[in-house]
């Protein structure tokens, strides 16, 4: 099938939504489709096009059997902003139309969201084009913005659930990443019968136990520590000041140290949080072949989000914190999708969101009961290896689309 894909984020982005689009885009071109991919520049999550690709308003380039088409966007200069982020996201679907109607015939466009408004490009390249029009969904958007208070403007909000409502009821299908998000849409009466639930992945031969070799600790002066991790974006969802105030509940036990690695428009607010916090340390996002070993020597893994994530939000990180075999601590809604899988999974311990002392004493159990935390580190590991090997999942993407092919006379 010639498939075109629509979405904000691609390799090489390391991080995020990009990274998992990059995988399914990847697999289904080594087994024999033409994926053509519409997407921006790199610049997730420092939000600042990187070096290589600047100067630039248009470039194809192919990546791994993906034909790769990046087109200009407006990046915001403060991504909380509320404003700016909706002409991100606008200036994005404008210029993904316009790429998408040079490229040749397609038999479905499929579209990853956020941004729902990439959604919309999508749905009409789809209609130009008489292809199957299919939605992928990462997040739950406006439902996030809104939670989050990033959205607050009652026009936008009532726009946004009216794109929504349009997309979800064009869309032939809606592949949603977990049964959290199904029943949300299935709320907002969207049909089951067009819902299908693919989860996100992970290269569980990558992200394993104890990698050999493995030099974190000895490469960044942390032997003898016992590490408690955060990986990846720091914005307004994973809400980081609760880690950095939990850190100063162990100053006690003096090998704990916190490590915050990654980026993301919260970065420099929450240095200047910790500064003078002699167990807090922050460090950037590591090359693909140190991230590995990164996870596998932590003691601990923190997934922290904002109280008001609910049902729509699935962390990529929960995967590769489970694929790493290491221990979670996850401080969210105990209602959220987070916590219904930490503890199916039985993986670690949930305690609730901007209790900054739960979530230390939650360390300190693990700290004191290494045994406890071994269990919740083998637990997790299998749990990967059973629901989110990248083998599985992504076979589940070939009988899809098997599907759509079968049935191709179907809008």
């Amino acid at each position: 099938m010639r498939i075109l894909v629509i979405g904000i984020n691609y390799s090489p982005e390391k991080i995020g939504i990009g990274e998992n689009t990059t995988r399914i885009c990847e697999y289904l071109a080594s087994t024999g489709h033409k994926v053509s991919m519409v997407t921006s520049f790199p610049h997730y999550p420092e939000w600042k096009i990187w070096d290589s690709y600047r100067g630039r308003i248009f470039m194809r380039e192919s990546i791994n059997g993906v034909s790769v088409y990046r087109g200009y966007m407006v990046l915001p200069r403060f991504p909380l902003n509320t404003f700016q982020r909706i002409i991100y996201d606008i200036s994005f679907t404008i210029s993904a139309f316009i790429i998408g109607l040079t490229i040749g015939r397609a038999d479905v466009v499929l579209a990853v969201s956020p941004p729902l408004e990439g959604a919309l490009s999508a749905y009409l390249l789809a209609k130009v084009k008489r292809a199957k029009f299919v939605i992928q969904l990462q997040d739950l958007v406006p439902d996030l913005a809104i939670s989050l208070g990033i959205l607050k403007n009652p026009f936008v909000i009532k726009l946004g659930k009216l794109l929504e409502k349009f997309i979800y009821g064009k869309a032939r299908n809606i592949l949603v990443i977990c049964k959290g998000f199904m029943e949300n849409l299935k709320t907002k009466g969207v049909p089951e019968s067009k819902i299908e639930i693919i989860p996100n992945c992970v290269d569980i031969n990558r992200i394993r136990p104890f990698m050999d070799n493995n030099s974190f600790k000895d490469d960044n002066g942390l032997n003898g520590k016992f590490m408690v991790l955060h990986s990846g974006n720091m914005g307004a969802k994973q809400e980081l000041e609760n880690v950095i105030e939990a850190a100063r509940y162990l100053l006690d036990l003096k090998d704990i140290i916190f490590i915050l690695a990654g980026d993301g428009p919260r970065r420099k607010s929450l240095e200047q949080k910790a500064a003078g916090s002699p167990n807090v340390r922050f460090v950037p996002l590591q090359p693909k072949d140190v991230f590995p070993n990164m996870l596998s020597s932590a003691d601990v893994l923190v997934v922290n989000q904002n109280a008001r994530v609910l049902d729509m939000v699935f962390p990529y990180k929960l995967l590769n914190y489970m694929s790493a075999g290491r221990s979670i601590v996850a401080s969210v809604n105990t209602e959220s999708e987070t916590a219904k899988y930490v503890r199916l999974a039985d993986c670690g311990l949930v305690v609730a969101p901007k209790q900054p002392q739960a979530l230390a004493e939650a360390v300190r159990k693990i700290y004191v009961d290494r045994e406890l935390g071994s269990r919740y580190g083998k637990n997790g590991r299998v749990f990967a290896q059973e629901n989110f090997s990248q083998q599985k999942v992504l076979e589940r993407y070939t009988q899809f689309f098997k599907n759509l092919e079968k049935n191709k006379d179907q809008a």
